[in-house]
């Protein structure tokens, strides 16, 4: 578990670096929270939905790579979802 926990961490701060390049400032710590959690729901919506690959496919290796690919757009939900409150 240790593995997952580096690689989902460094995706939610590499989509906030990279939302904050395209926004020209940087984000503040309620948009890196909203990240942080959107990315680890989005790796745990993917997992599940590997895991069902997994178990129908009798195959070990759906259940990482699906996470991993759904933590991307789940990080850019929660930064989305959290940047309204510091806006208004």
């Amino acid at each position: 578990m240790l593995m997952p926990t580096l690689s989902v961490t460094l995706m939610a701060l590499v989509v906030a670096v990279a939302v904050a390049l395209t926004w020209g400032r940087w984000p503040s710590g309620r948009h890196l929270l909203g990240a942080l959690v959107g990315a680890w729901a989005g790796f745990a919506l993917g997992a599940l939905a590997g895991l069902v690959l997994d178990v129908t496919t009798g195959n070990g290796f759906f259940l990482a790579v699906v996470g991993h690919a759904a933590a991307i757009p789940g990080a850019a939900l929660g930064l989305r979802r959290a940047a309204p409150a510091e806006r208004a």
